[in-house]
């Protein structure tokens, strides 16, 4: 009687090993893409971070000048000594550079329309870091971190719709009486454009430019 046997089917020889390089492979692409967005989200974060912080000095200047120079030097005083006289807090803001032989040049950006500028050193370029009309050396929060470098500069002037004594004629004050239907204009006697370049110190790409429309 012949006898018939079973064959035997296993796994090709080799098999196994092709299965796990293929399983250790996808493993590895996958830890390699974990770690590829790790890496890029702390450094889009360290990136927000500086932005941010270039962005919270070049507000803090803009206000300084407009709120605390501005009016002052339009009152007769010079630039040079309007700063000179700033109280600087010395953690916060240690160095406030300004050249003295431009409070000429500042005064006339005040109070005459661009096309009326000198030229030279007092011009309109839009790089507040050429020629800028202050400078602010702002601190970092620890003596490890470099400071923040804020450059300004009015680039356009234009007049307003009023002069800069303060008359307003529709109040009762002037010769048009006071009355609940009359319409009360806001009087602007100039409006800026004044430019800003905000960057941690020695840094050319983490920087911030912010232009803003200054109606005084």
């Amino acid at each position: 009687m012949r006898r018939y046997g079973l064959k035997k089917y296993g796994t090709p020889r080799g098999m196994a090993l092709v299965m796990a390089l293929i399983v250790v492979s996808v493993a590895a692409g996958i830890f390699a893409a974990m770690m590829y967005f790790s890496l890029t989200g702390t450094e889009v974060s360290g990136l927000q971070r500086k932005y941010q912080s270039s962005k919270e000095a070049s507000l803090g200047a803009i206000d300084v000048v407009t709120k605390d120079l501005l009016p002052q030097v339009l009152s007769g005083s010079t630039l040079s000594s309007v700063v000179g006289a700033l109280v600087k807090p010395a953690a916060v803001l240690p160095a406030v550079t300004v050249d003295a032989a431009k409070d000429t040049c500042f005064a006339t950006k005040l109070t005459t329309t661009t096309s009326g500028w000198p030229g030279g050193t007092c011009e309109s370029g839009s790089d507040p870091t050429t020629n800028p009309d202050i400078v602010f050396n702002m601190k970092g929060k620890s003596d490890q971190v470099k400071p923040y470098v804020v450059s300004m500069k009015i680039i356009d002037t234009v007049s307003g719709n009023s002069d800069k004594t303060g008359v307003t004629l529709d109040l009762g004050s002037g010769v048009v009486d006071d009355a609940s239907s009359l319409i009360r204009i806001q009087h602007f006697p100039f409006l800026y454009t004044i430019v800003t370049d905000a960057r941690q110190q020695g840094s050319t790409s983490e920087r911030v430019n912010i232009e803003v429309l200054y109606a005084y």
